[in-house]
Protein backbone atom coordinates (compact mmCIF):
# COMPACT_ATOMS: atom_id res chain seq x y z
CA UNK A 1 0.00 0.00 0.00
CA UNK A 2 1.33 3.34 -1.34
CA UNK A 3 2.55 5.55 1.57
CA UNK A 4 0.36 8.67 2.29
CA UNK A 5 1.53 12.20 0.97
CA UNK A 6 3.98 14.37 3.88
CA UNK A 7 1.63 17.12 5.55
CA UNK A 8 3.24 19.89 5.58
CA UNK A 9 4.04 21.90 8.41
CA UNK A 10 3.78 25.61 8.44
CA UNK A 11 4.97 28.79 10.81
CA UNK A 12 3.49 31.99 10.22
CA UNK A 13 4.86 35.55 11.67
CA UNK A 14 2.57 38.22 11.40
CA UNK A 15 -0.93 38.67 13.08
CA UNK A 16 -1.68 41.90 10.35
CA UNK A 17 -4.02 40.83 6.81
CA UNK A 18 -1.38 39.02 5.66
CA UNK A 19 -0.88 36.53 7.92
CA UNK A 20 -4.50 36.20 8.02
CA UNK A 21 -4.89 35.24 4.76
CA UNK A 22 -2.42 32.70 5.29
CA UNK A 23 -3.57 31.08 8.18
CA UNK A 24 -6.87 30.58 6.39
CA UNK A 25 -5.00 28.59 3.04
CA UNK A 26 -3.15 26.66 5.06
CA UNK A 27 -5.74 25.87 7.66
CA UNK A 28 -8.40 25.28 5.55
CA UNK A 29 -5.89 22.41 3.60
CA UNK A 30 -5.46 19.04 4.60
CA UNK A 31 -2.15 18.71 2.73
CA UNK A 32 -0.77 21.46 5.50
CA UNK A 33 -0.83 21.88 9.09
CA UNK A 34 -0.03 25.65 11.11
CA UNK A 35 2.27 24.87 13.98
CA UNK A 36 1.80 28.10 14.99
CA UNK A 37 1.57 32.05 13.90
CA UNK A 38 3.98 34.81 15.81
CA UNK A 39 2.94 38.29 16.89
CA UNK A 40 3.46 40.57 20.09
CA UNK A 41 -0.01 42.38 19.35
CA UNK A 42 -2.44 39.45 21.26
CA UNK A 43 -5.48 41.17 19.41
CA UNK A 44 -3.86 41.18 16.20
CA UNK A 45 -6.61 39.91 13.92
CA UNK A 46 -4.76 36.62 12.85
CA UNK A 47 -3.97 36.30 16.41
CA UNK A 48 -7.85 36.10 17.06
CA UNK A 49 -8.25 33.77 14.14
CA UNK A 50 -5.60 30.97 15.14
CA UNK A 51 -6.93 31.16 18.49
CA UNK A 52 -10.25 30.12 17.21
CA UNK A 53 -8.57 27.15 15.21
CA UNK A 54 -6.95 26.03 18.02
CA UNK A 55 -3.60 27.10 16.53
CA UNK A 56 -1.18 28.51 18.89
CA UNK A 57 0.13 31.91 19.07
CA UNK A 58 3.41 32.59 21.15
CA UNK A 59 4.89 36.27 21.12
CA UNK A 60 8.35 35.37 20.97
CA UNK A 61 9.54 34.99 17.41
CA UNK A 62 12.70 32.71 18.10
CA UNK A 63 11.61 30.68 21.13
CA UNK A 64 8.56 29.89 18.71
CA UNK A 65 11.09 29.08 15.74
CA UNK A 66 13.26 26.67 18.28
CA UNK A 67 10.02 24.99 19.89
CA UNK A 68 7.98 24.38 16.65
CA UNK A 69 9.84 22.23 14.19
CA UNK A 70 8.18 23.98 10.80
CA UNK A 71 9.12 22.98 7.28
CA UNK A 72 8.49 26.43 6.10
CA UNK A 73 8.15 29.56 7.52
CA UNK A 74 5.91 32.72 6.42
CA UNK A 75 7.30 35.85 7.34
CA UNK A 76 3.73 38.05 6.60
CA UNK A 77 5.33 41.29 8.07
CA UNK A 78 6.83 42.66 5.25
CA UNK A 79 9.90 43.91 8.03
CA UNK A 80 13.44 43.00 6.62
CA UNK A 81 14.57 43.03 10.11
CA UNK A 82 12.00 39.75 11.05
CA UNK A 83 13.39 37.92 8.03
CA UNK A 84 16.78 38.45 9.27
CA UNK A 85 15.88 37.31 12.33
CA UNK A 86 14.51 34.10 10.81
CA UNK A 87 17.24 33.30 8.70
CA UNK A 88 19.47 33.66 11.57
CA UNK A 89 17.56 30.99 14.06
CA UNK A 90 16.07 29.07 11.57
CA UNK A 91 15.88 24.94 12.09
CA UNK A 92 18.31 22.92 9.92
CA UNK A 93 15.35 22.04 6.82
CA UNK A 94 13.09 24.90 7.79
CA UNK A 95 12.87 26.70 4.49
CA UNK A 96 11.81 30.56 5.10
CA UNK A 97 9.56 32.63 2.61
CA UNK A 98 10.06 36.07 2.90
CA UNK A 99 6.80 38.51 2.54
CA UNK A 100 6.88 38.93 -1.20
CA UNK A 101 6.88 35.21 -1.92
CA UNK A 102 4.05 34.68 0.19
CA UNK A 103 2.03 37.70 -1.80
CA UNK A 104 2.83 35.77 -4.71
CA UNK A 105 1.90 32.90 -3.30
CA UNK A 106 -1.12 34.36 -2.72
CA UNK A 107 -1.77 36.20 -5.49
CA UNK A 108 -1.70 32.83 -7.45
CA UNK A 109 -3.81 31.22 -5.29
CA UNK A 110 -6.72 33.84 -5.61
CA UNK A 111 -6.84 33.78 -9.39
CA UNK A 112 -6.97 30.53 -9.63
CA UNK A 113 -9.58 30.67 -7.05
CA UNK A 114 -11.57 32.87 -8.61
CA UNK A 115 -11.36 31.13 -11.98
CA UNK A 116 -12.24 27.80 -10.17
CA UNK A 117 -15.31 29.62 -8.55
CA UNK A 118 -16.60 31.96 -12.35
CA UNK A 119 -16.29 28.57 -14.07
CA UNK A 120 -18.16 26.39 -11.27
CA UNK A 121 -20.60 29.55 -10.86
CA UNK A 122 -21.41 28.96 -14.90
CA UNK A 123 -21.91 25.39 -14.09
CA UNK A 124 -24.42 25.88 -11.74
CA UNK A 125 -26.27 28.37 -13.34
CA UNK A 126 -27.15 26.48 -16.15
CA UNK A 127 -28.40 23.89 -13.78
CA UNK A 128 -30.58 26.01 -12.22
CA UNK A 129 -31.83 27.24 -15.13
CA UNK A 130 -32.90 23.72 -15.91
CA UNK A 131 -34.23 22.74 -13.11
CA UNK A 132 -37.03 26.14 -13.45
CA UNK A 133 -37.49 25.28 -16.81
CA UNK A 134 -38.17 21.36 -15.94
CA UNK A 135 -40.51 22.39 -13.27
CA UNK A 136 -42.63 25.21 -15.24
CA UNK A 137 -42.61 22.00 -18.02
CA UNK A 138 -43.78 19.74 -15.31
CA UNK A 139 -46.06 22.36 -13.78
CA UNK A 140 -48.08 22.71 -17.04
CA UNK A 141 -48.02 18.50 -17.46
CA UNK A 142 -49.55 18.76 -13.78
CA UNK A 143 -52.05 20.99 -14.34
CA UNK A 144 -53.16 19.18 -17.42
CA UNK A 145 -53.21 15.98 -15.76
CA UNK A 146 -55.57 17.17 -13.05
CA UNK A 147 -57.71 18.42 -15.63
CA UNK A 148 -57.69 14.65 -17.33
CA UNK A 149 -58.40 13.10 -13.74
CA UNK A 150 -61.21 15.66 -13.24
CA UNK A 151 -62.98 14.91 -16.63
CA UNK A 152 -62.62 11.21 -15.50
CA UNK A 153 -64.37 11.50 -12.19
CA UNK A 154 -67.33 13.06 -13.71
CA UNK A 155 -67.63 10.62 -16.46
CA UNK A 156 -67.47 7.79 -14.02
CA UNK A 157 -70.21 9.72 -12.10
CA UNK A 158 -72.37 10.42 -15.71
CA UNK A 159 -71.79 6.78 -16.43
CA UNK A 160 -72.74 5.19 -13.00
CA UNK A 161 -76.03 7.39 -13.05
CA UNK A 162 -77.23 6.32 -16.56
CA UNK A 163 -76.16 2.98 -15.39
CA UNK A 164 -78.83 2.88 -12.56
CA UNK A 165 -81.04 4.29 -14.87
CA UNK A 166 -80.53 1.77 -17.06
CA UNK A 167 -80.91 -1.07 -13.99
CA UNK A 168 -80.02 -4.62 -14.70
CA UNK A 169 -79.07 -3.62 -18.13
CA UNK A 170 -76.39 -1.51 -17.27
CA UNK A 171 -74.16 -3.52 -15.09
CA UNK A 172 -71.94 -4.02 -18.00
CA UNK A 173 -71.87 0.01 -18.05
CA UNK A 174 -71.28 0.30 -13.89
CA UNK A 175 -68.06 -1.68 -14.14
CA UNK A 176 -66.93 0.45 -16.60
CA UNK A 177 -68.15 3.59 -15.37
CA UNK A 178 -66.36 2.03 -11.69
CA UNK A 179 -62.99 1.63 -13.91
CA UNK A 180 -63.27 4.82 -15.39
CA UNK A 181 -63.09 5.94 -11.78
CA UNK A 182 -60.37 4.09 -10.77
CA UNK A 183 -58.64 5.70 -13.05
CA UNK A 184 -59.59 9.10 -12.39
CA UNK A 185 -58.00 7.93 -8.40
CA UNK A 186 -54.66 6.57 -10.14
CA UNK A 187 -54.31 9.60 -12.04
CA UNK A 188 -54.81 11.76 -8.99
CA UNK A 189 -52.23 9.70 -7.20
CA UNK A 190 -49.77 10.20 -9.75
CA UNK A 191 -50.42 14.07 -9.54
CA UNK A 192 -49.67 13.92 -6.04
CA UNK A 193 -46.81 12.40 -6.26
CA UNK A 194 -44.85 14.10 -9.33
CA UNK A 195 -45.94 17.01 -7.66
CA UNK A 196 -43.57 15.86 -4.41
CA UNK A 197 -40.85 15.79 -6.71
CA UNK A 198 -41.26 18.23 -8.40
CA UNK A 199 -41.94 20.36 -5.00
CA UNK A 200 -38.03 19.10 -4.21
CA UNK A 201 -36.76 20.45 -7.09
CA UNK A 202 -37.54 24.11 -6.22
CA UNK A 203 -36.10 23.23 -3.23
CA UNK A 204 -32.85 22.20 -5.07
CA UNK A 205 -33.19 25.37 -7.27
CA UNK A 206 -33.07 27.63 -3.78
CA UNK A 207 -30.18 26.03 -2.55
CA UNK A 208 -28.34 25.77 -5.82
CA UNK A 209 -28.98 30.13 -6.03
CA UNK A 210 -27.41 29.94 -1.84
CA UNK A 211 -24.46 28.60 -3.52
CA UNK A 212 -24.22 30.74 -6.42
CA UNK A 213 -24.59 33.72 -3.98
CA UNK A 214 -21.47 32.29 -1.65
CA UNK A 215 -19.39 31.79 -5.20
CA UNK A 216 -20.08 35.50 -6.43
Amino acid sequence: MANEAKVLTIGIVGGGQGGLEMLKIFAQSNKTKVLFLVDRDPQAVAVEEARELKVPTPVDLVKAIQQYPADFIIEATGSPKVLEILQQNKRPGTEILSSQAALMFFTVVEENRRHLNGSVFGKISHIGEEIVSSTTAIKRALSAITQVAFNLEMLSINAAIEAARAGAHGRSFAVVAEEVKGTAGQAKNLVNSIEAINNNNILMSGELEELLAQLA
